[in-house]
């Protein structure tokens, strides 16, 4: 009886030991939460982000294509940054950031950031993406929190070395809430404990808004709605969707499926430019939060509907590869999608976000869009090459639970 009285006690003491470890973490004097985004070409440039427990505003990154173990003075090449903060937050925090240009594609760099006040973090490292068509490996996923789900997703996912991550929305479940600030050091400290390769580089993020990015505040305006993501992710671009092109073979668009922007208007505007700009790219690829053919919620859900209406043309006009969808908390992959029908010339949409979060059940009949679903928490791989494209979902043991290819497109 005893014993039984003790396990609740032992239980809520673990609990706190382990979030009293991340806070420590956190109010170091040194940077933490290093992580890096791309501001640009991810062949020739790359953006180091950190945050201090300090309201210190110097920014610094010494980098160098060989290890230098931290020596400042050693490192070929010194780069200032800037730095912003978020209104409200209720403990002293700086986020820093530095936009690293002109590096050589397919390179491996070394770097320190710091600051003289507050320190300067370890040596890290990471690898810039080829230029030409040489092979791309990523992987994709989202709605991760940081759950258990979310760290035995991330250890399958570095354990595929890829050269970048894709995060479509619903990151850290802050819900755009200044007081929920811990859930994002909670995900910052997964990131940096699990997401690197087997040869020690960091994993770039190229990060999607989703829902839970956002409140519910009476106000238009990007950083008083997502303030999490646009201090964090607001180097990415000024509005919440952007493209990207890696190497010769790869076009990224990273859309805002109603969170901040509409469907509808400047961004669909921008959308259709975008695609027609990348119409030569051998593949096409779109990342968003909420799917345009869901594999859990309604189908007639209000942004399912509008995406479907607003983008849906667009992503048959200019003959989109595949779509990464989620929101769902669900593993999905349907048919070849053209006019709402199953067509051999549609685009391929896979999901549906479940990188950590609880899965949810799908219907027992799939719907006449899907060619499988189930309710598996999973991450995609996903290998690009000159001969073609194969996705794979791992799950929290690495199996696969699903795959499929897209050919390599036929040339005029």
């Amino acid at each position: 009886m005893i014993a039984n009285y003790r396990r609740p006690l032992l239980c809520a003491f673990l609990t706190l030991a382990i979030a009293a470890s991340v806070l420590a973490s956190c109010a170091q004097a040194g940077p933490f939460s290093v992580y890096l985004t791309y501001p640009g070409d991810p062949s020739t440039t790359i953006t180091v982000n950190f945050q201090t427990s300090k309201q210190d505003r110097e920014t610094e990154v010494y980098i160098d294509t060989v290890p230098r173990r931290g020596h400042k003075e050693a490192y070929a090449r010194r780069v200032e940054g800037a730095s912003t903060s978020i209104p409200g937050l209720p403990v002293p925090r700086t986020i820093h950031y530095a936009t690293l240009d002109g590096l050589t594609a397919d390179t491996t760099y070394f770097f320190i950031a710091g600051n003289d006040s507050a320190g300067f973090s370890r040596e890290q490292s990471f690898r810039t993406i080829p230029a030409g068509d040489g092979p791309l490996r990523f992987v994709a996923g989202g709605d991760m929190d940081a759950t258990r789900l979310t760290r035995k997703l991330l250890k399958v996912a570095a354990r595929q070395n890829p050269q970048f991550a894709i995060v479509g929305g619903d990151i850290a479940y802050a819900n755009g809430d200044v007081k929920n600030y811990r859930k994002w050091d909670r995900w910052f400290a997964n990131w940096d404990r699990y997401m690197r390769t087997s040869e020690g580089h960091r994993v770039p993020i190229v990060a999607a808004i989703g829902n839970h990015e956002t409140n519910k505040a009476e106000s238009e305006e990007y950083a008083e709605r997502a303030p999490f993501y646009h201090a964090y992710f607001g180097r990415q671009a000024d509005a919440t969707y952007f493209d990207r092109t890696f190497g010769s073979l790869l076009a990224l668009v990273v859309l805002d499926s109603g969170h901040i922007a509409t469907h509808d208007g400047e961004q669909k505007t921008w959308l259709a430019e975008a695609l027609a700009r990348h119409v030569d790219v051998p593949y096409r690829f779109a990342v968003y939060h909420v799917p345009l053919y869901p594999s859990h919620r309604d189908f007639d859900g209000e942004l399912s509907a509008s995406g479907r209406t607003h983008w849906g043309p667009l992503f048959d006009e200019h003959r989109l590869t595949t779509a990464f969808e989620n929101h769902d908390h669900t593993l999905k992959r349907t048919k070849l999608i053209k006019n709402n029908e199953v067509s051999p010339e549609g685009t391929l949409y896979l999901g549906d976000g479940s990188w950590g979060v609880k899965p949810r059940e799908v219907d027992k009949d799939r719907r006449w869009y899907e060619e499988f679903a189930a309710g598996k928490g999973h991450v995609w791989i996903v290998d690009v090459s000159a001969q073609g494209v194969t996705y794979r979902a791992l799950g929290v043991r690495g199996k696969v639970l699903d795959s499929a290819e897209t050919p390599a497109p036929s040339r005029p």
